[in-house]
């Protein structure tokens, strides 16, 4: 081969790459929270520069102008605005943290138990939240208050108890078994659980500990265990199996109530060389004494934006995408072969069983899944460049007088 068609092979190659870079782009822009409060409504936006750089962003939709949120030196991950609306907590590196506004730096929630790879926080009230988290191989379901103090609500030395979901009295959450097998983890049983929400009293775990005095402390302790103990001497509460999917595996719960909600299943084993990764939606509700799982609509995402693919690959992995209710519909992202070359923005009416497309990408663009204000709709993906500002795409800039703007592609609704 003459080295003039090796030169024309290597530009090629060069410049398929420059257009991969292009059309998927490395960096995204996404709203995670919003606070409306005295009139004025903030939006907690990500800026995900890299994998291992993020940063969070205030930003004001109606000038455009952003500010930075937190310290660079962070990573926020699921970030939630605190039910007292004076702050936020986020996950930063395996920790608990929560900024309140009044304060300059965050403060971590110290927890002395073994557990570890917590995932979404949910609060109940101002001092206490539930999360899943791992101890002792296993995934149990914890309450925690915002001084550490910390009791297991579900546990089960069998099974894996994740994607927990408080709604009433009722806790909710998917009990799955994986087994080792000779090459790789065999999935082996999923089921969706309905249980009791034992709550802890919250006036004890509302102390501040660094107040008292080593006595008071120490009485402090013993009484919780005592509690502790004779929790452990009831009876254990019954579990409502409401599905079972077998060896099939699901994830990712939603309850919009005690009676509704949906989650996500998905293949057993994914592939690096895969293009896209299937789901299929199940909208889980309740008739009378029975529950019905209907799976209501299937979506497609890229896989390299959840396999550890270079810099493609989102931090929260698939936060961002997983589907949104509100007002009656499923706010969901979709990129299947036959519908669009777009990770586009979809609407599903749960009520009348239609389907409507929301967003309209240039070719390659990445969005999603989207932030509900009272009168508008917003949502992230991948960034825009500067010659392409102004075009479907979220983007960030510095205006005239030098300070950092965003946009997100909006929608009105009424």
């Amino acid at each position: 081969m003459s080295s003039i068609k090796i030169w024309k092979i290597i530009w090629s190659l060069l410049i398929t790459c420059s257009m991969h870079n292009v059309l998927y782009s490395y960096e995204f822009l996404y709203p995670v929270a919003v606070l409306e409060r005295q009139g004025q409504t903030k939006v907690y936006v990500i800026y995900q520069k890299s994998v291992t750089h993020l940063e969070l962003w205030v930003w004001n939709p109606e000038t455009k102008i952003a500010s930075k949120g937190l310290m660079s030196t962070y990573i926020p991950a699921s970030l939630r605005v605190l039910p007292s609306k004076d702050g936020f907590s986020f996950i930063d590196e395996g920790r608990i943290r929560i900024k309140k506004f009044k304060k300059r730096s965050p403060r971590a929630i110290d927890i002395y138990e073994p557990i570890y790879e917590m995932n979404q926080v949910e609060w109940i009230d101002e001092h206490n939240l539930y999360v899943s988290a791992r101890k002792n191989n296993y995934f149990c379901i914890f309450q925690i208050s915002d001084t550490g103090l910390i009791h297991c609500l579900v546990q089960d030395d069998i099974h894996d108890c994740v994607y927990p979901q408080k709604a009433g009295d009722t806790l909710f959450y998917i009990e799955r078994c994986l087994k080792e097998g000779e090459y790789k983890k065999e999935h082996v049983s999923y089921k969706l659980v309905a249980t009791e929400y034992s709550v802890v009293n919250g006036n004890d775990s509302q102390k501040d500990l660094t107040n008292l005095e080593y006595e008071a402390f120490e009485a402090h302790v013993n009484k919780l265990l005592s509690k502790r103990k004779s929790k452990s001497e009831q009876k254990k509460i019954e579990k409502n199996y409401i599905a079972d999917f077998k060896s099939s595996p699901i994830a990712f719960l939603q309850m919009f109530s005690e009676d509704e909600g949906f989650f996500l299943e998905h293949c057993e084993e994914i592939d690096r060389h895969d293009k896209y990764i299937t789901f299929s939606c199940y909208h889980v509700k309740k008739w009378e004494e029975n529950w019905n799982c209907t799976n209501i609509f299937d979506f497609s995402i890229p896989a390299c934006l959840i396999l550890d693919l270079l810099d493609f690959r989102l931090y929260e992995s698939m936060l961002p995408l997983i589907p949104k209710y509100h007002n009656g519909c499923l706010y969901y992202v979709d990129m299947s072969p036959s519908k669009s070359e777009n990770l586009n923005l979809f609407c599903y009416n749960i009520e009348n069983e239609m389907t409507e497309q929301k967003s309209f990408g240039r070719s390659g663009q990445i969005f999603f899944s989207p932030l509900f204000t009272k009168n508008k709709i917003f949502y992230g993906g991948s960034v825009e460049s500067s010659e392409s500002r102004g075009q479907r795409g979220p983007n960030m800039w510095i205006n005239d007088e030098g300070l950092v703007c965003i946009d997100l592609p909006t929608i009105y609704y009424r």
